[in-house]
């Protein structure tokens, strides 16, 4: 499951936490937590109302956001509101550096926030259930589904019983509630953007369209006195871009196994069926002639030469706004990303700048085929805990029930029955950011925006059901873009929407299921260990290709290779046998 706390648009220099104030939570058991539920009147009927019930402080943690502002604070029109409408007090927690352990260690000292998040940790769930550490949700929640009826109706739902399966083995207890992350529409790699006037210069203005085209023009950039790409790929510990450009379409990965279960492998067969085999490609034959291709551009000078060394956002960056880069690659399969490289670096060094000095290419091909790129569309971005040692999990359960809501989705995401409010604009939302250290017009509240969905985005749990509104959450922010912001994205939709369709492939839900062993994780750590070690040598040429291959390949054997293929096939197999359709 990924993390995605590096997805966060603000992080703070040092760690920040506000006041470790006496809070709500000062109990130890989970039985005790949901007595005092009954005692407050939940299983009862006593109190038939948030207004009715006693007023609690709730400690609610949520990763960098900033906590300096104590009289913008004290004037978020969204933190009253909630409070107002919950009839609770809330304390925010937060902090950068160290964030993660910091909330693990007050949940084993018994000092936990109410309600506090890991970021797709799943392998810290059933430890911390096992330990008795965390609140079963469910039990509260079913104990009085009039109380929480937006919860009850996501705690019950097939699809979330699932993830509760796959993490404590019982699929009708639910120990975190699930940040789903989707995006609003689909992401991808392996799409250069251009400098619009290197590329009339070289190329006439054409637009590359396949592999073997983007190769030469990048070579014929390199004989002009350009440098031909740059492909993001984090000083050569992340190959996605490169791979995605030039392996993928012809068919091969040079990928290591990372980050999903089936990246570094080829698909065979049909997928939901028996056929269904990844192969494990990182040292094919195929890949070979990649590598030896990427080799060749960095010798040409069509791979810039300080690739392993510059870094991608901020040297890249200047390379590209002061014109010496001819292409770059950095996710531009979503428009938005294509927006914020149009923004930084390019407007940030040419203030007089327009859109058309940009030229977003097309996804390329070879032999008539586009990369690949297969993805469940969704992966788990957060989970948020109750700690035992809670005094009212009852009470924040009522907080998390009001934000699931329509009215509470309303409020955090400037909507009015999950149609975004032209009549609330940037000064209401200066007041609600800014203290955070958001103060650049977004209209979205930045507390408790990972809670449902791990992107950020809205979701509506009244029309459809968990797994719908999660898998296809709603994205606002185009509402509050500039009129330049705005225009770069439709550019960049329209550009991609012609060959989208042909570059995604879905993967059935059962993908999402996947467990690996800690012996295939401890391989797939060995493999990429490996893979970084011998292909930025031959990439740069301190290794001879032909004549380190073979001693690469041994390499891989010996390191596991063959298991994990094995591995990974019998895990898709075991997902698919146990929650395919």
């Amino acid at each position: 499951m990924k993390k995605q706390k590096r997805m966060l648009a603000m992080c703070l220099a040092a760690a920040v936490a506000v006041s470790m104030a006496v809070s709500a939570c000062s109990g130890d058991t989970a039985s005790s937590a949901t007595a005092s539920g009954a005692a407050s009147g939940t299983a009862s009927g006593t109190a038939a109302t948030n207004a009715d019930r006693e007023t609690v402080n709730i400690r609610f943690a949520q990763y960098g956001n900033s906590v300096d502002d104590v009289a913008g604070m004290e004037n978020d029109p969204v933190k009253k509101a909630i409070e107002e409408a919950v009839n609770i007090t809330l304390e925010y927690d937060t902090g950068t550096e160290g964030f993660d352990d910091r909330m693990q260690n007050e949940l084993f000292t018994g000092g936990a926030a109410d309600l506090f998040p890991t970021w797709g940790e799943s392998e810290k769930i059933s430890s911390w259930v096992e330990d008795g550490l965390v609140v079963n949700l469910s039990e509260i929640v079913n104990a009085d589904p009039d109380r929480y009826p937006t919860l009850y109706k996501i705690f019950n739902s097939d699809e979330y019983k699932m993830y509760n399966e796959l993490y404590t083995g019982d699929p009708d207890s639910a120990y975190a509630i699930y940040g789903i992350s989707a995006y609003a529409e689909p992401s991808f790699s392996g799409v250069p953007v251009y400098n619009s006037a290197i590329l009339e210069e070289v190329n006439g203005g054409k637009v590359p369209a396949t592999v073997d085209e983007f190769i030469d023009y990048t070579e014929a950039c390199a004989k002009a006195g350009y440098v031909g790409w740059w492909p993001r790929n984090d000083k050569l510990t992340n190959w996605q871009q490169i791979d995605m450009t030039i392996a993928r379409p012809q068919g091969t990965t040079i990928m290591p196994p990372t980050g999903d279960a089936w990246n570094g492998f080829v698909l065979s067969g049909e997928l939901g069926t028996d056929s269904e085999k990844w192969t494990l490609a990182t040292v094919s034959d195929e890949s070979k002639e990649v590598v030896r291709q990427l080799h060749e551009m960095y010798e040409a000078g069509a791979l810039d030469s300080g690739i392993g060394v510059k870094s991608d956002f901020d040297d890249a960056y200047a390379e590209f706004g002061a014109g010496n880069l001819a292409s770059a690659d950095f996710g531009f399969g979503y428009p938005s990303q294509f927006k914020d490289f149009y923004n930084n670096p390019w407007l940030a060094s040419n203030p007089d700048g327009q859109l058309s000095d940009l030229t977003l290419g097309t996804a390329l091909t070879e032999d008539g085929n586009y990369a690949k790129t297969y993805s469940t569309g969704t992966w788990v971005g957060s989970h948020y805990f109750i700690p035992t040692s809670c005094e009212n999990p009852d009470r924040v359960l009522d907080l998390v029930e009001f934000v699931a809501s329509t009215e509470g989705q309303d409020l955090l995401h400037n909507t009015e029955n999950y149609v975004y409010r032209d009549d609330q604009g940037a000064d209401y939302w200066n007041a609600a950011t800014a203290p955070y250290g958001y103060g650049d017009g977004r209209c979205k509240y930045v507390w408790f925006s990972y809670m449902f969905s791990g992107t950020e985005y809205e979701v509506n749990f009244a029309d459809n059901d968990w797994w719908e509104a999660v898998s296809n959450p709603i994205d606002n922010s185009e509402h509050w873009a500039t009129e330049s912001d705005q225009a770069a994205i439709e550019y960049a939709r329209g550009v991609v929407s012609e060959f989208r369709d042909e570059v995604n492939v879905t993967l059935p839900t059962y993908y999402n299921m996947i467990s690996l062993s800690s012996d295939a994780e401890e391989i797939r750590t060995k493999l990429t260990n490996t893979t970084n070690e011998y292909l930025s040598q031959m990439l740069g040429g301190q290794l001879d290709i032909d004549e380190s291959w073979d001693d690469y390949v041994a390499a891989y054997e010996q390191d596991g290779a063959a298991e994990l293929e094995q591995m990974v096939n019998d895990a898709i197999a075991t997902a698919r046998e146990t929650y395919g359709e």
